[in-house]
């Protein structure tokens, strides 16, 4: 099935045409049919010559419900263009057509109705002023169409047109991203709550669990013109029997979207194209209008030509880049601007932002920094496998779990190497410079910087210390490691507590010292109270904490950790308050 909006100013005769093809009357209220005018969206199907399923979106033409006509051709990409052939082009004709080609919508057709009310002659001049106003819009290709829905003339003609309109326009698009915006909700009895949409950016499947306006529920049913589905797929229009969730939860302009798959935001950065003799203050407040919704939302424009704006909305939205919306002034109550979403998650300054949005979405992603791959779909707005894709052919690398621009990998990597050697030819036998601390001169993460230099090759990450490959200096080799590891052995088993304990922990990376419970102790000291230890309990079925004290010449306070440092490399085993020997001593066991 396809979907297509209708378009045009009050009284031209939508709705007539749309009951003429379908047989079904849009208008569903009494006091649309008592008025003989639309208020409020109306739908119908049929099926053209060909084959193709087309579902109709009828909106109201008076100017006092233009909001009701935004909700309607919000999600669709097919418009009909009516035009009285009697009136002619009028107000609502213009701010229709500047409103479809504000969404971007490329196809479609015009329709001059009406044509058993005026002679051959006003239908030509009528042809020739519809195609005048077409030039320079999206549907300046657009077919244009006579018929009169009363009597039938070229209703034949229409269907035809519209169904080779169809054939051209290419199929809606299936992302794997299915997002339903709302354009009616209800309560069916036995049913329960029931959105109506056009169906974008991927199938839905019944039992499917979704967020509906935010909030958790499930696909209890399907049906598109009377027929239940198993599954929709794009541009299908369709109704959702919704589980979980009460109909007054929700409302025209929420979406149904899968969750996990978008990101809820309120600010936006767009791609501007203002109307014809408008020009949007700097700074303004705008009625936006996206999907099904009309929001209010605080404009930034970002530039001097007028090309990019901010928008902050009024409400979280599930956006994603390419969606359209159109903005319009509410005081004077005009149409002003079409606009594109470029960036569903801005930051930085806004003076910044110009320079970033004209690039193409592959490099717009990375000029942010580094892009985390996890959200990096929402932020692309198609398949993860997809938008990794769009950025590494942008120039994007893979570095841990972010993607950073090559350009600038490497160049961090070069100021990293320069900075190691930098400090190995000031300090030959420092070891090198810690992670963090190269990770706040260049301002990035610890994790961030450890990933960028993992298999650089020419640079060494070892126990949190980068250096340069072939770099031997260790701490223990320079005068301030040796005079620490002299000091804590002249006293082996009684060792001073150091004053530098950065100094000390460096020592204990590269094994010359050892911390036990707070204490640090040469490594050959250990050494020697193992080899101590092990050469007593080679008389002794056991030694007391006591015993051990006494034969290092200690106190309890250093023994207690010796002894614990003895049990955990498997030198003693504890028996009751004895020591035994253990299975790395080398001891032979008591019987």
């Amino acid at each position: 099935m396809r979907t297509v909006a209708t378009a045009g100013h009050v009284d031209h005769g939508k709705s007539s045409l749309v009951l003429a093809l379908t047989g079904t009357d849009p208008d569903r209220f009494p006091e649309e049919k008592a008025r003989g005018l639309t208020i409020d969206l109306g739908f119908a199907f049929c099926t053209l010559p060909d084959g193709e399923r087309v579902g109709f979106v009828d909106v109201p033409g008076h100017v006092q419900f233009v909001k009701n006509m935004l909700a309607g051709v919000g999600a669709v990409d097919v418009a009909l263009l009516v035009v009285a052939a009697n009136e002619g082009w009028m107000p609502q004709s213009e701010e229709h057509l500047r409103i479809l080609d504000g969404l971007g919508v490329r196809h479609g057709l015009v329709v001059l109705t009406k044509a058993d009310l005026v002679d051959d002659e006003t239908l030509e001049l009528g042809q020739l002023e519809v195609l005048e106003h077409l030039t320079g819009t999206t549907l300046a290709a657009a077919p244009v169409v006579t018929c009169d829905s009363r009597s039938g003339r070229g209703l034949d003609d229409v269907r035809a047109v519209l169904a080779s309109v169809l054939a051209a326009a290419p199929p809606a698009d299936d992302r794997g991203r299915p997002r339903l915006w709302v354009d009616r909700v209800f309560a069916a009895k036995g049913a329960g709550t029931v959105v109506t949409g056009t169906l974008a950016g991927g199938a839905l499947g019944l039992d499917a669990e979704v967020l509906a306006g935010g909030l958790r529920a499930r696909v209890r049913g399907i049906e598109t013109a009377g027929t239940r589905l198993e599954r929709a797929v794009p541009g299908t229009r369709v109704a959702l029997n919704l589980a979980g969730i009460d109909h007054h939860a929700l409302h025209r302009g929420d979406a149904v979207v899968l969750a996990g798959q978008w990101l809820d935001v309120t600010a936006i950065d767009v791609a501007l194209a203002e109307l014809p003799g408008e020009r949007l203050a700097r700074r303004s407040r705008c009625s936006a209008y996206l999907g099904s919704g009309e929001h209010t939302a605080w404009c930034r424009v970002l530039d001097d030509d007028h090309r990019f704006a901010r928008l902050r909305l009024d409400a979280a939205l599930p956006i994603a880049p390419g969606d359209r919306l159109v903005l319009r002034d509410p005081g004077r109550a005009t149409t002003v601007a079409g606009a594109e979403v470029l960036d569903v998650a801005p930051g930085g300054r806004a003076a910044d932002a110009p320079a970033r949005l004209e690039l193409p979405l592959g490099r717009r992603l990375l000029a942010t920094g580094w892009v985390p791959v996890d959200g990096l779909a929402a932020r692309a707005g198609c398949s993860g496998h997809h938008a990794t894709a769009l950025v590494e052919q942008a120039g994007g690398e893979r570095i841990g779990r972010w993607l950073v621009d090559r350009v600038t990998a490497e160049n961090l990597r070069v100021r990293v190497g320069a900075r190691l050697d930098e400090h190995h030819r000031a300090d030959p036998s420092s070891a090198g410079l810690s992670i963090s601390a190269l990770a706040r001169e260049l301002g990035i993460g610890n994790e961030a910087l450890h990933a960028l230099l993992v298999g650089a090759g020419d640079t060494v990450v070892e126990r949190g210390v980068a250096h340069r490959a072939g770099h031997g200096g260790r701490t223990s080799d320079t005068p301030e490691g040796e005079a620490m590891v002299a000091t804590l052995e002249a006293d082996p088993f009684t060792p001073p507590q150091p004053t530098d304990l950065a100094l000390a922990r460096a020592l204990v990376r590269e094994g010359t010292l050892v911390e036990q419970d707070g204490v640090y102790f040469g490594a050959r000291a250990l050494e020697r109270a193992r080899a101590l230890v092990v050469e007593a309990l080679k008389g002794r079925a056991s030694l007391s904490v006591a015993d051990i004290r006494d034969l290092l010449g200690s106190t309890r306070k250093y023994v207690l950790p010796i002894v614990a440092r003895l049990d955990a490399t498997g030198v003693t085993r504890r028996r009751g308050d004895e020591r035994i020997a253990g299975p790395t001593s080398g001891a032979d066991p008591p019987t």
